[in-house]
């Protein structure tokens, strides 16, 4: 399959003509013109050349079946369109291929498959060079999430002016347009980015709080010592009850902490 598919392709490149009685074409020998052994089209092995080596009419390929050649349109002198076909009975048939002569010269038309294929290719190739070009032109900005676009034409080289033929441009309106996007560009932060940035830093405050020994931290207030608490004993009371007395002191102390 893959051998009969590449030379049915390599077809789609030939050409052939025989310029000897190409100017004298019609309706009457243009078939006779096509089944000439030189030509890469013709198959030897049809249903024609059977009936031309015994000398037979052309109506007698409607009583045989194999592969044969008919003239399916003719719009003379120009313009004439064989039919390969596969002759299965006399009232039916199945195309195989279609091949057009133009002024004297013959060309295989592609079938569907190979006319979408091509047509297609053409198309993505197209758009895949203009993505190729434009690609370098654009400039993200995480910011805000948008894009911008150079000028291609200064991309590529091009004047513009010249290529499109519509004059002079005021130069003006190009250095504003450069001084503002300079000007754009210089910016350390916009409104977003302050909004954006404001809204992560509470988020994440209130996500991961401060601990509680940071807030409360005991060595900012410096801790009372017993000597500074105490009250001093009454005269003629024992030391043992002053020392008491100290002692609820440094615990009421600890409680208020």
């Amino acid at each position: 399959m893959s051998v009969v598919q590449s030379s049915t392709d390599e077809l789609y490149s030939v050409s052939w003509s025989n310029p000897a009685w190409s100017h004298l074409l019609c309706a009457a020998n243009v078939l006779d013109y096509f089944c000439d052994l030189s030509n890469p089209f013709y198959d030897r092995q049809c249903n024609n050349e059977v009936i031309r080596m015994q000398r037979l009419s052309s109506e007698q390929l409607l009583c045989m079946t194999g592969v044969e050649f008919y003239l399916h349109h003719a719009q003379e002198p120009i313009l004439f369109v064989i039919r390969k076909q596969q002759r299965l009975s006399s009232t039916q048939v199945t195309p195989l291929a279609y091949y057009y002569i133009i002024n004297g010269t013959v060309l295989q038309a592609p079938d569907l498959a190979t006319l979408l294929s091509s047509r297609l290719l053409t198309t993505v190739s197209g758009l895949n060079k203009v993505l190729q070009t434009l690609v370098p032109c654009a400039r993200y900005h995480p910011s805000d999430g948008s894009y911008s676009w150079d000028d291609p034409n200064t991309l590529l080289g091009l004047n513009p002016e010249t290529e499109s033929g519509i004059g002079n441009i005021s130069k003006s309106n190009s250095t504003s347009s450069a001084a503002n996007s300079r000007s754009t560009q210089s910016i350390p932060a916009n409104l977003f980015q302050i909004q954006r940035t404001d809204f992560l830093l509470a988020e994440w405050a209130n996500r991961f709080p401060l601990p509680a020994s940071t807030l409360a931290n005991p060595q900012t207030v410096p801790p009372a010592t017993p000597s500074t608490v105490t009250n001093t004993p009454n005269v003629g009371q024992p030391a043992s009850s002053g020392a008491s007395q100290t002692t609820p002191m440094v615990n009421q102390y600890s409680v208020k902490l």
